[in-house]
């Protein structure tokens, strides 16, 4: 009797849902601080905002090379109208991402499993991957606010009984599918999962052929034609510049070393892992190295995984759902992009994963909202958990460094010169001398590799590479300029 009562309780709750996702938006409004978390492509999406919103230009540290999509710096750009380190609205404008998000997740989960909407929307939020990210000016809250209304907006297309109400579904996902693809070019892989989702309605008969080709041929065009237009600019930007700091997603996935073979297995691999990782309470940070298969980790994720993979087959044959079908294709692209980036790659299906593990447990009827609630306090731990033991610390810590990071700042403002760190400098200081001066700083491991530098920014009580001269000096750093006369 006590599951029953726990599982009514959670029905109940099911029903009345407001209360609860006000909670978890309070939630993320706590988390939201002037604190900048930086990361390498985190000051590249700044860079390129702040030239869209100052110069009406597209440049990323300086150069015309930009590297990445335009959408998310161009839909945080309005902030630097509003001052030079706008950290703080930056901040609350994630906040506003993440509660679209998370309305769209309710939303879509509602048809996807309207039993658990609400649990598995919650269990979404507390995600610590999620916060992670959320924190960061990265591009993922924006990619998945846009990809969840995109999602929506075709499913609608495809359920709708008439040819207007088809065709306004249509169109509004079109214009979230371009969105969505020039935030992140793998936001065209909707467009596999909208054709595989209009077939199968097809074959189930519920969907006329004519208007399954005449929609999956407008909703693909503009958002394919938008992002072969990135793809070109971008290839020929990196051409025009060939000291380009950034490289191009299309070198990186055709001119790789590895043989395509092995990238693949370690790929599959990775993308497993990454799965186990975002679903398993505490094993977010939790992965093998290089090539491990046999590994308890690995053990873990490839049950967890065979866990989800039943669940989609599962819910694929109840409904045709675009996110669902589309997946495969997310996940076979990224399995050749056999690139390590923690989470990221995999957290905009966070709540497919969710939503396909309710299919699979979804026949134990007495305990499976249980089940899911234990599974959201256990995330929830982990993720207050890890918020006020290691990132707040870490981001008091590394905000710290703006003061040095600012006063050496104007010696380099105005020049071209390149300027690179010591390994002994943290990535916050080096990142945020980046931001201010608009160029990169790079990181060099050896003083013989300073040869090409015209400046560097050390620890203090390193001692002074051979040709340089101290040119300032700021809390714990110093900023060394070549002596033309030595040299």
């Amino acid at each position: 009797m006590r599951w029953d009562a726990v599982e009514a309780w959670l029905r109940a709750r099911n029903h009345r849902p407001l209360p609860w996702l006000a909670a978890v938006a309070v939630l993320m409004a706590i988390q939201i601080s002037p604190w900048w978390y930086p990361t390498p492509d985190a000051a590249a999406y700044l860079s390129i905002a702040r030239s869209i919103a100052l110069t009406h230009r597209l440049s990323n540290l300086g150069g015309m090379h930009l590297g990445y999509p335009p959408g998310y710096p161009l839909l945080i750009s309005p902030a630097f109208l509003v001052c030079a380190r706008p950290f703080l609205l930056l901040s609350m404008m994630h906040w506003a991402m993440a509660i679209i998000f998370m309305c769209g997740v309710y939303r879509w989960s509602r048809t996807a499993a309207p039993s658990a909407a609400l649990i598995l929307t919650v269990l979404t939020m507390v995600n610590a991957a999620l916060w992670i990210y959320y924190r960061r000016t990265l591009s993922e809250m924006a990619f998945m606010a846009v990809m969840m209304w995109t999602v929506i907006a075709l499913n609608s297309a495809i359920a709708a009984r008439g040819a207007r109400s088809s065709a306004i579904s249509a169109a509004a996902g079109t214009v979230l599918l371009i969105v969505v693809a020039m935030i992140r070019e793998t936001g065209a892989l909707i467009i596999c999962g909208f054709a595989l989702a209009a077939l199968l309605e097809v074959r189930r008969g519920r969907l006329r052929v004519g208007r399954a080709l005449w929609m999956t041929a407008a909703v693909a065009s503009p958002a394919a034609a938008g992002v072969a237009a990135f793809l070109i600019y971008d290839a020929a930007t990196a051409h025009a510049a060939p000291s380009a700091v950034f490289g191009t997603h299309l070198n990186g996935l055709f001119n790789n070393n590895i043989p395509m073979l092995a990238r693949i297995v370690e790929g599959l691999r990775l993308r497993l892992s990454e799965a186990g990782r975002l679903v398993v309470p505490g094993m977010f940070k939790a992965y093998a190295a290089h090539g491990q298969w046999l590994h308890v980790d690995m053990f873990i994720y490839a049950v967890v995984f065979g866990l989800i993979a039943y669940g989609w087959a599962r819910m694929m044959r109840r409904r045709s759902d675009v996110l669902a079908a589309a997946a495969p294709f997310y996940f076979a692209l990224y399995a050749v992009w056999a690139f390590d980036a923690d989470t990221r790659y995999l957290l905009p299906l966070l709540p497919l994963l969710l939503v396909c593990l309710w299919f699979a447990i979804r026949r134990f009827t007495r305990w499976r909202l249980s089940a899911l609630a234990i599974l959201l306090l256990a995330h929830l731990a982990v993720a207050l958990g890890y918020w006020t033991a290691v990132e707040i610390p870490r981001g008091r810590e590394c905000n710290r460094q703006w003061t040095a990071a600012a006063a050496l700042a104007p010696a380099l403002n105005g020049r071209t010169d390149l300027v690179v760190a010591a390994h002994a400098v943290p990535q916050c200081a080096r990142l945020m001398l980046s931001f201010l001066i608009d160029r990169p700083v790079p990181e060099r491991t050896h003083p013989d590799e300073y040869r090409a530098a015209r400046a560097i920014l050390e620890p203090s009580a390193d001692p002074d590479p051979p040709g340089f001269r101290v040119r300032q000096v700021a809390g714990p750093y110093k900023l060394l300029t070549a002596d033309r006369a030595a040299r």
